[in-house]
């Protein structure tokens, strides 16, 4: 009797041991639970920072939060940190909601899960203006960037706005640039370039042209026809804005805009300037808007050869199609610039 007892009493005792392991589980289970949904911020606009490439760990990067009272639980934050074993937080952009866990925003800082930057490449641009705006939203360095563009070619830049991380490299956004290029030039585009017989770098290179030449979306097709007409008869194209570009090149200190231009800049020797040379210049004058890239492709060769700014409509051309009729308008445009006293 007694020895059943005896076992009676151990098997309760296994039992109450059995309850209280699943009980101290069971809670354990749900603490982590908790913890694993526990928020990291009060409430409050969402926070946006950048992590260099220095090493900093997870607690670094979070301090200027907890400094200023944004951590919803220090102490939770920190034991789950702790747990954690308070990893390096990954270079990169990152955005953190009130939503996001404590939990959730260290391994988005161990991991690297950036959220994507807008780059933004405008038209009317040139590389060394590009370079700078990349290295200062970046942090690369000004000649590396200069390069790396230089390597990709103006004639390839596209402009327009794209996602990228902020942690990419050089090489990856060169990649990308190179990428976004060739997703520009669809199949019925390059049929377009084709038909004009140009590369599609060649067109980039007359439509920076057309682009310097008039901001009046109305003219674009029709200054792109002018210039076709001239490739197509094998005339000098005698734009003045490579003979201004090509000026600039050479006398880089001058920063005066120049309105009139005169033969001492149309007779430069040099490659841009299409007064010296046939063809197109070497390269683009800036990065092209690419609706005025369109514009050019749908053009085609026409009549007119020559044109001039319209004095009597501002930021629009006479354009004519002897040289006789150039000849009048031509006067009638130095007349107005004699009138307003414009000398250059």
């Amino acid at each position: 009797m007694a020895e059943v007892i005896k076992k009676t009493k151990k098997r309760v005792r296994i039992w109450l041991l059995f309850g209280a392991l699943c009980a101290l589980l069971a809670s354990g289970f749900y603490a982590y639970k908790s913890l694993k949904v526990y928020p990291l911020l009060t409430e409050g606009e969402m926070v946006t920072f950048y992590v260099p490439d220095s090493g900093l760990t997870v607690e670094e990067v979070l301090l200027p939060l907890e400094e200023s009272g944004r951590l919803k639980n220090p102490n939770v934050y920190h034991f789950i940190l702790r747990m954690k074993g308070n990893p390096i937080a990954l270079k990169g952009h990152y955005q953190i909601s009130q939503e996001t866990t404590v939990l959730e925003a260290i391994r988005i800082l161990a991991q690297g899960y950036e959220t994507p930057v807008w780059l933004r490449m405008n038209g009317y641009k040139n590389l060394e203006q590009i370079a700078e705006q990349i290295s200062e939203e970046f942090g690369y360095s000004p000649g590396q960037t200069l390069a790396m563009l230089e390597e990709v070619g103006m004639a390839q830049i596209i402009p327009n706005s794209y996602q990228v991380y902020w942690s990419s490299s050089l090489d990856e956004l060169q990649e990308r640039l190179l990428h976004e290029f060739s997703v520009f030039w669809t199949s019925t585009r390059l049929e377009k370039a084709e038909e004009l017989g140009l590369s599609p770098q060649e067109v980039v290179i007359l439509s920076s042209i057309v682009q310097a030449e008039t901001k009046e979306p109305t003219e674009w097709k029709r200054v792109a026809s002018l210039y076709l007409a001239r490739l197509e008869h094998g005339w000098p194209l005698e734009a003045d804005p490579t003979a201004v570009y090509a000026y600039k090149l050479l006398h880089p200190e001058d920063k005066e805009v120049i309105r009139r231009v005169s033969t001492e800049i149309t007779q430069l020797e040099h490659p841009y300037n299409t007064y010296h040379v046939k063809g197109l210049p070497p390269g683009p004058l800036s990065t092209v808007e690419t609706q005025i890239i369109d514009a050019v492709l749908d053009a085609r060769p026409g009549n007119e050869f020559f044109m001039c700014a319209d004095p009597d409509r501002p930021g629009f051309h006479a354009f004519a199609q002897s040289l006789r009729e150039h000849n009048r308008n031509a006067t009638r445009y130095h007349e107005s610039l004699n009138r307003r006293g414009i000398r250059r």
